[in-house]
C-alpha cells in the first residue's frame, strides 16, 4: 500500500471482526433469524368457493397460478368504462383467495411468522387448515401473524390466505368517496420469518416494540443518536441477552459498538435504551448528500449470537422559523415536489419494488425534493428509495374527506400507529398527516401523530374552502390551491395541492406564488403521475371527468411530460435546454425550459429571436422561468442554444413532426434484467416515432406486442393490453419472467410502420431476503490513544497512557496484541497537568516531546493488513515555536517512504488554542506483514523545533 497523507476520516473504538458465513458477506451476524421471501409459486381464485379453501385437503387444482404483488382483477386503462362513483362499493369490492405449499425448515425450540407488508383491504389466515386469525384494520399498513402453533416443524405447510377487498363501513377510506381507487389483492411482499423465541420483536406491535432510533442532537460536526430495542424472550425461563448494537458508516465500518446485558424474565419484553454519537466520520443527511448510516443490532443467549435486525438512519435537523421557512440543517431550502398515487394501469396497487425505485429516482433526476404520499400510507421500497436518494417525504393514513363512526376512528387510530412505527427510523420523513384530506386538522389524528413521534412535524390536509385558515392544532398549515387563495395571517404554509399542466405554466405561477412569502415553504404539485380515478358523481355531468387524469408530471405509464423538464431546469444545476414537444409547443409558441441566462432559437438554422427568460409577475420568484417564442412552427428543424455569460452552453434541436415511420422500444428501468417467477416487472414503452426519430405524439397506432422465450405479458385477453393504444406517441406493456431465468425477446409490430425488437434477461428469484439486503461490516479495532505526563487530562473516550520517563516510553494496544514504542535522537520529555482550548483539547493539552531530533514510534506484533494512522503534534511549551511542517517517514513491508506534512494548510500559533478545531495532525497509511515493525518517524523539516507526539488514532482499513 503506498504512503501518503489524508484527511482525517474516523475517530472511534470498536471490537473484533466477525467470521464470514458462506451465504453473507464478510462480517455480517449469522443468527437464527431467516427472513424467507414468498412472493412465488400462489395459487390464486377470485370470489368465494362453496367449500372452506383454508381446509388443507381443498382442490385448488384448477385455480390460477400466480405471483406476489398480485392484483385479484386485472382492469384497462379506461377502468373498464365502469358506471360507478367514488364510493366504488361494487367495483373491484371482491374476495380472493390464495394458498401455497411451504417448507418450514425451523425447528420447535424457535418462532414462526408470517409478515405482510399489505393487503386489501382485511385478511385471514388458514395455516394447515386451521384458521389462524384475521387483520381488519386498514388494507395499506403492514402486519404479523404469529403462525407457531399451528405450522409442522421440517414438513410441507400449506397456507391459505382470504383477501376480502369487500365495501366495509368500518375500514378507512370506506365507506366514503375517494378520488382514488380500492384496488384488492395480496399486493405487497410477503415473508416467512423465523427467529429464536428470544429476538427483537416487530416495530409495529408497540410504542416500545422493534427498534426506535432517533437524532435528539444533531449539531453541524456532531451527532447524538439514541436507540431503543425491544426484545421478547418466549421462553418458559428466563434467560441472560447481551445486544450489541453496531453503528455503521456508508462504506460498512463500525463506527461505535454499544454492549448491554440483562436477564430477561420468561414470557417477558425488555426494551434495552442505548444512547452515543458520531464526532468522526460525520455527515448530514440532506437532499444534496443523503447520508445513511446502518444500524445493525444482534442479540446473544449468553455467548451465542440468536438473532438480529438492521436499519438505516440518518443525521438532519429541521425546524420551522419565521422569515425563514423551513430549515433543514440550518439553512433555508423551498421544497418543490409532487403527491404520489402508488398506482399503475392495470395492474392496480400490484407494484413490485423495482418501480417504487424507478419512479422515485424519476422524480430526484427532476430535482424534486419532496413528495406527498397522498392519501395512504405506502409501501417501504418507496420510502427506502426516498431515503436513499435524498427526497423528504410527507406520509399520511388512509383517508380522503369525510369520516366514519368510533370503530371506524379506531381503526384509523391504529393504522396511523403501525405506520408511524413501522417508518419512524426513515430519515426521509419530515411530515405526518394529522388531518383528513379537505377538511383540515384532526385534533385525535394530531395528537396520535405526537404521541407516536413528537420529533417531526404534522400537517393540517386543509383546503381554502372550509375548515380552519390556519394549521390549528397541528405545527403545518398544509393546504390545497388551485384557484389562488389567500395565504394565512401568520401560520407556516405549504401548498401540499397546486394546479399542474403538462406545459408547465400552471406550475410555475403556483411555484412562483408560494416562494413569495416567507412563511411558505412548499409547494407539491397535484400531481406526480397521472392515475386511475372513478366518477365523482355520474349524474351531475359538472363533475363527470375521464377515467385516467392528465394533468401529471409524468404519465400513468411514467413517461416524462414536457412539464417534467422545466422541473429539471429550475432544480437541477446541472446545464439543460430543452425544447417542449408539440403537445406543449403549439397554437403560435415554442417553449423552452433552460437553466442558462439567454436563447437563442433557430428554425432551419435562421436565427427568430434570442431573449431572456419570460418576464411576467407570475414567474417572478422563479430561479429559471420557461423561455416562450412567439413563433409559429409549421415544418423543419427548430434549434435552441443556451448561452451564459455570452457563451454558449448547451443546445437542443426537434423537428417537426412528421408521419409515423417506426418504432422504438425502450425499457422504462435501467437495469434490463429481472427476476425470473413473476413477481418483478418491466415497463416496456413502444415509441411512435417519425423518419428522424421525433415521437409523433398525435399518433393513434396500435401496436402488437408478440414475445419468445422466458417472459410474458401482463395480459387477461380482455382489457385492451395487445394491440395496445398509444397514449402522445407511445404504447406500454409489462412484461414479467416465466419460472425459469432467461432471455426474452420482444418484438412490437403495427401496420404501416418499421418493426422493433428488444432483448432482455431475467435472472433467478432470489428469496433469502437476509442474504439478498446484507452489506459487508468492517469491524475492526481501534486505538485511541491519549499520551501525557502525570496527572494529564485523558480526553474522554480514549484510552490513558501516561509516562515520566524512558522506562514509560512502550504500550500494548489491547485490541491488536501489538506493542508501540517510542525512542528518540535525543532525550524524550513528558507534560501532563494543563490545559487548553479547542476541539479534541484534552488531547492536545499534553504529551511526549522531543526538543529536536527525529522521534521515532515502532508499532510491533501487528496483524497483518493495511492501516491508517492519525497522530497529533501540538506544541505544548510556551517557549518553543510552533511547528507545522513535520517531516514524516513510513517503513514498513513496502519499502521506506517520506513526505512533508502539508494536513493543515493555516499555521497554528497558539500554545493553548487551536479555536474551533482539533489539534494540529497528520494522517498516514502504512501496511503491515504481520511479522516485521512498522517505524514512524517525525522531524522538523525546517530548523530545530519541538516535536511533540500528544495522542494518536490507529485503525486498519482492510
Amino acid at each position: 500500500m503506498s504512503k501518503i497523507l489524508l484527511p482525517i476520516v474516523l475517530s472511534f473504538f470498536i471490537f473484533g471482526l466477525k467470521a464470514q458465513t458462506s451465504n453473507l458477506p464478510v462480517g455480517f451476524p449469522s443468527t437464527d433469524r431467516t427472513k424467507i421471501n414468498l412472493n412465488l409459486g400462489w395459487k390464486f381464485h377470485l370470489s368465494q368457493p362453496e367449500t372452506n379453501p383454508g381446509a388443507i385437503d381443498f382442490d385448488d387444482t384448477s385455480w390460477e397460478k400466480v405471483a406476489i404483488p398480485h392484483t385479484m382483477q386485472l382492469f384497462s386503462y379506461e377502468m373498464d368504462s365502469v358506471k360507478e362513483s367514488w364510493i366504488q362499493k361494487e367495483y373491484l369490492r371482491d374476495i380472493g383467495w390464495y394458498r401455497k405449499t411451504i417448507n418450514i425448515k425451523a425447528n420447535s425450540s424457535q418462532k414462526v411468522f408470517l409478515e405482510f407488508e399489505g393487503v386489501h383491504n382485511a385478511t385471514e389466515l388458514w395455516v394447515n387448515g386451521k384458521k389462524v386469525g384475521n387483520y381488519a384494520i386498514n388494507g395499506y399498513v403492514p402486519f404479523d401473524f404469529d403462525i407457531t402453533n399451528y405450522v409442522n416443524f421440517g414438513q410441507k405447510n400449506t397456507i391459505a390466505i382470504k383477501a376480502d377487498n369487500s365495501y366495509d363501513e368500518t375500514i378507512a377510506p370506506d365507506p366514503h368517496r375517494t378520488d382514488y381507487v380500492k384496488f384488492g389483492g395480496l399486493y405487497r411482499d410477503l415473508y416467512l420469518v423465523t427467529t429464536n423465541k428470544l429476538h427483537v420483536t416487530y416495530n409495529w406491535e408497540d410504542f416500545d416494540a422493534g427498534v426506535h432510533i432517533t437524532t435528539p442532537t444533531v449539531n453541524k460536526n456532531n451527532g447524538t443518536v439514541s436507540i431503543k430495542t425491544t426484545v421478547k424472550n418466549e421462553n418458559s425461563e428466563a434467560k441472560n441477552c447481551t445486544i450489541e448494537t453496531n453503528i455503521i458508516n456508508a462504506e460498512g465500518y463500525v463506527l461505535k459498538k454499544l454492549m448491554d446485558t440483562i436477564s430477561i424474565l420468561p414470557n417477558t419484553n425488555y426494551t434495552f435504551r442505548q444512547t452515543s454519537g458520531i464526532e468522526e466520520d460525520y455527515h448530514l443527511w440532506s437532499p444534496d448528500t443523503p447520508y445513511l448510516y446502518r444500524i445493525n443490532s444482534i442479540i446473544y443467549e449468553d455467548d451465542k449470537a440468536v438473532d438480529f435486525v438492521e436499519n438505516t438512519f440518518g443525521f438532519r435537523k429541521f425546524s420551522l422559523e419565521k422569515g425563514k421557512g423551513f430549515v433543514l440543517n440550518g439553512e433555508p431550502i423551498f421544497l418543490i415536489g409532487a403527491n404520489r398515487h402508488q398506482n399503475y394501469p392495470i395492474i392496480g396497487d400490484a407494484v413490485p419494488n423495482s418501480f417504487h425505485y424507478q419512479e422515485a429516482l424519476q422524480y430526484k433526476k427532476a430535482g424534486i425534493n419532496i413528495i406527498r404520499l397522498s392519501h395512504y400510507t405506502q409501501d417501504d421500497a418507496f420510502i427506502q428509495a426516498c431515503d436513499e436518494l435524498g427526497i423528504i417525504v410527507y406520509e399520511e393514513p388512509s383517508t380522503w374527506i369525510e369520516w366514519g363512526d368510533a370503530v371506524w376512528f379506531s381503526k384509523l387510530e391504529a393504522a396511523t400507529r403501525s405506520m408511524i412505527r413501522n417508518h419512524r427510523n426513515h430519515p426521509s420523513i419530515v411530515f405526518w398527516g394529522a388531518g383528513i384530506n379537505h377538511r383540515g386538522p384532526v385534533p385525535r389524528m394530531q395528537y396520535v401523530a405526537k404521541e407516536e413521534d413528537p420529533f417531526r412535524l404534522t400537517a393540517s390536509a386543509s383546503s381554502p374552502w372550509n375548515g380552519v385558515k390556519n394549521e390549528g392544532v397541528t405545527d403545518v398549515h398544509a393546504t390545497m390551491d388551485y384557484r389562488r387563495s389567500e395565504f394565512p395571517e401568520s401560520a407556516f404554509t405549504m401548498v401540499m395541492e397546486h394546479g399542474s399542466s403538462p406545459n408547465s405554466e400552471v406550475n410555475q405561477f403556483h411555484i412562483s406564488r408560494y416562494k413569495g412569502n416567507k412563511n411558505n415553504f412548499a409547494a407539491i404539485a397535484w400531481l406526480g403521475a397521472d392515475y386511475n380515478h372513478l366518477q365523482p358523481n355520474i349524474i351531475d355531468s359538472r363533475w363527470s371527468r375521464d377515467y385516467m387524469t392528465t394533468y401529471g408530471i409524468l404519465s400513468a405509464y411514467r413517461v416524462p411530460k414536457p412539464v417534467y423538464y422545466w422541473y429539471q431546469s429550475e432544480l437541477v444545476a446541472k446545464p439543460i435546454v430543452h425544447i417542449a414537444d408539440e403537445t406543449a409547443s403549439k397554437e403560435g409558441k415554442v417553449l423552452v425550459f433552460s437553466n442558462c441566462q439567454e436563447i437563442a432559437l433557430y428554425h432551419n438554422n435562421v436565427l427568430i429571436a434570442k431573449q431572456l427568460p419570460d418576464n411576467e409577475l407570475t414567474k417572478s420568484n422563479l430561479k429559471h422561468p420557461s423561455f416562450t417564442f412567439r413563433y409559429n412552427w409549421t415544418d423543419g428543424t427548430i434549434k435552441a442554444i443556451g448561452y451564459s455569460n455570452g457563451e454558449k452552453i448547451t443546445e437542443f434541436t426537434r423537428t417537426k413532426e412528421l408521419e409515423p415511420n417506426h418504432i422504438e422500444l425502450k425499457l422504462r428501468n435501467t437495469d434490463n434484467s429481472l427476476f425470473a417467477g413473476g413477481s418483478d416487472l418491466r415497463m416496456l414503452h413502444a415509441y411512435i416515432v417519425d423518419k428522424n426519430g421525433e415521437v409523433v405524439t398525435n399518433a393513434d397506432n396500435k401496436i402488437t406486442f408478440s414475445i419468445s422465450g422466458e417472459g410474458t405479458l401482463i395480459d387477461n385477453g380482455k382489457i385492451d393490453v395487445n394491440p395496445a393504444r398509444a397514449y402522445n406517441g407511445v404504447a406500454t406493456i409489462y412484461i414479467k419472467g416465466k419460472e425459469t431465468a432467461g432471455k426474452i425477446v420482444v418484438t412490437a409490430k403495427s401496420k404501416g410502420l418499421k418493426s422493433s425488437t428488444i432483448t432482455l434477461n431475467t435472472k433467478a428469484f432470489f428469496e433469502d431476503e437476509i442474504a439478498a439486503n446484507a452489506k459487508a461490516i468492517y469491524d475492526f479495532p481501534i486505538e485511541k490513544i491519549d499520551i501525557g505526563g502525570v496527572k494529564q487530562l485523558v480526553q474522554f473516550e480514549w484510552q490513558e497512557w501516561t509516562g515520566t520517563s524512558d522506562n514509560d516510553l512502550t504500550y500494548a494496544l489491547k485490541d491488536y496484541n501489538a506493542t508501540v514504542e517510542f525512542s528518540a535522537t535525543n532525550k524524550i520529555n513528558w507534560l501532563g497537568d494543563t490545559a487548553m482550548l479547542g476541539d479534541l483539547s484534552f488531547v492536545g493539552t499534553d504529551g511526549l516531546y522531543i526538543e529536536e531530533g527525529v522521534l521515532k514510534m515502532t508499532i510491533s506484533n501487528l496483524p497483518k493488513g493495511n492501516y491508517q494512522l492519525e497522530s497529533f503534534h501540538h506544541t505544548r511549551r510556551n517557549d518553543a515555536k510552533m511547528t507545522n511542517t513535520i517531516k514524516v517517514t513510513i517503513t514498513d513491508v513496502n519499502g521506506n517512504f517520506s513526505r512533508t506534512s502539508n494536513d493543515h494548510i493555516v499555521d497554528y500559533y497558539l500554545h493553548d488554542n487551536t479555536g474551533e478545531r482539533k489539534p494540529l495532525s497528520i494522517v498516514s497509511t502504512f501496511s503491515s506483514n504481520g511479522i516485521d515493525p512498522v517505524s514512524i518517524e517525525f522531524q522538523d523539516s525546517e530548523s530545530s523545533k519541538d516535536i511533540w507526539l500528544n495522542g494518536f488514532i490507529l485503525k486498519k482499513v482492510h
